[in-house]
This record gives C-alpha cells, structure tokens and sequence, in this order.
C-alpha cells in the first residue's frame, strides 16, 4: 500500500497483493488469490500481514517470509498485523522491548514464544509509529479505520464508519474474552492434585470459597496448593474463581433477564457494587453495557 497525495491532502494508494515468490497463493478457505508481485521486491510505505489460520509454528518458521518482513520495515515501511500476523512481525526481532497486541485467545502462547515482546492483548489496536498491531482476525476493520484516520483524516475514517455500518469505538478486546475452565500453565505443567479442586471450583464457584477447603480437596497443604495451582495453571486461585465467575455472570447477561442483584448472588457474590467493579475491570464494560452489546434475547 503506497501514500499519494492529491490537492495537498494525503491519500492512501493502490493496494498490492504480495506473497513469496509472487505466486498465486490459497488461503485457508481453499479460494485461490492472483498476486501482484514478491515480497522481496514490494516497495510500499504500509505493508499489511494479513490473519494467520492454521499452524503458527509452521509460518513463524518460515525463513524467505521473515527475511522480506525485516527487510521491509528496515526500508521504512510501517508494518501492520491483524490477528496471528504478530506472530511473524515478533518473529523477526522487531518487536523486542516494545508494546503489542493479538488475539486475546493466543496470549499464552505468544507469551511462551516471545517474552521479550510487552504483549497486551487486551487492547484492541497498539499504534507503535512504524508498526501497528491489531487484534483479533476482524479487528482488521479497526486497523482499516485507524490508518485511514492517520494517514488522512479523523473525519473521513468517522465518515467510512457510518457508510460501511462499522463500529469505530471499539478500544480493547476484554468484552470478547472466553475464559478457558481448563488452563494450564504455559509450560505445560500438569498436576492431577489442581485438577481436582479446579473440577470442584467450576462446579461450586457460586458458593463460599476458601483456600482451606482448596488445598483438602486437593489433598496438599495451603501454601503448597497455592504455589503447585500458580504453577499448574499461570493464574492465582482468587484469579481462577474471579474469572469463573464472571463468565457466569456473562452467560446469564446474555441469556437472561436477571437483574444485577440476582446475577450477583447466582454467580457467589454478596455486594453487587464490588461485583459492578470487578466485571468492569476484567470485561471493560458495565453489566448494562455487556447485556445491551451481547444480549441474546429477542
């Protein structure tokens, strides 16, 4: 993608299709795409990594790509990734030291790969100058506005958004979180001792919860339980229990009429103002905001 400009304002130009060897390419659907040239030989001022699907490892390992990546930005040309895709922008040591972002599902594993990388996947789209991260696969759309309010206007991309019916207020990736019941540390560990009380937590997580009753269900000491459950899982029990909870509460905003004080008694808690707090925090949103956004009702 190039930058023109027309009656001094700053236009963005025509759109090319790259791939290695500049060869048509088949994505992940099967349909077949016409590219216009090889990477190596691209001379853009934005060069878009498109979602990746599939085996990571398999791209990431991908000498020739990575090459054209590095070598592109080091030209000047301002990489974006949408999804995946900073999976191969980090690969080339660009990344280090610096802040990004991606789907919110692949944080451990982007974590494990590359912890020289500040990830906060939390965030919807990371402008870092002469890179941008996006995140989840249509988080391209955001990425779509934001260039187009960098590169031309704030007013043209608020005008693209009312054309195109796209929401250009989204910030942060929190209130499309799925919380995985199963987790395991990143380095695979696995304990059976933690696999029983996280069993008996995603059944009883409404009830009172103490760590006492943890570590007899998971038939080790206090202190041990909550160093073998950090270990087992990456996450602190308190943390387990909070997430397993607020995904209570955000299945029930989707499916039910609940009012916030029943939700927050169904899901274990006691104080719906500490509970208003907490699902803000971790989902980025009010309980009224989550229900108006995700409502399944009719």
């Amino acid at each position: 993608m190039n930058l023109g400009t027309k009656e001094g304002l700053p236009l963005l130009g025509p759109f090319r299709l790259a791939s290695i060897e500049g060869e048509p390419v088949t994505g992940f659907t099967g349909v077949s795409l016409a590219v216009d040239s090889p990477l190596a030989v691209v001379s853009a001022d934005i060069v878009v990594i498109p979602p990746l699907f599939g085996d990571v490892d398999v791209l990431s390992g991908n000498v020739e790509l990575i090459n054209a990546i590095r070598n592109a930005s080091r030209r000047g040309a301002i990489v974006a990734t949408i999804c995946a895709g900073s999976f191969l922008l980090a690969e080339t040591g660009f990344l280090n030291g610096k802040v990004a972002t991606t789907h919110w599902k692949l944080t451990r594993e982007f974590k494990r790969k590359y912890p020289e990388v500040d990830l906060h996947s939390d965030q919807m789209l990371i402008d870092g100058g002469n890179y941008i991260c996006a995140g989840g696969a249509m988080a391209w759309q955001d990425l779509a506005l934001h260039i187009v309010a960098r590169f031309v206007s704030k007013d043209v991309a608020s005008q693209c958004a009312k054309v195109l019916v796209l929401d250009s207020t989204r910030h942060v990736q929190t209130p499309y979180f799925m919380f995985d019941q199963h987790l395991e540390s990143s380095s695979g560990f696995a304990d059976n001792n933690i696999a029983t009380a996280q069993k008996w937590m995603q059944k009883n997580y409404h009830q009172g919860v103490d760590l006492e009753m943890l570590s007899v269900i998971s038939e080790v000491g206090v202190r041990t339980f909550l160093r073998r459950f950090k270990r087992a899982t990456g996450v602190t029990s308190v943390q387990y229990l909070q997430q397993l909870r607020i995904e209570s509460a955000r299945h029930l905003l989707e499916v039910s009429t609940k009012n916030i004080e029943e939700i927050t008694g169904a899901v274990g808690y006691e104080n719906s103002s500490s509970f208003r707090r907490l699902f803000k925090k971790k989902t980025g949103l009010t309980p009224v905001e989550y229900r108006k956004k995700f409502s399944r009702l009719p």
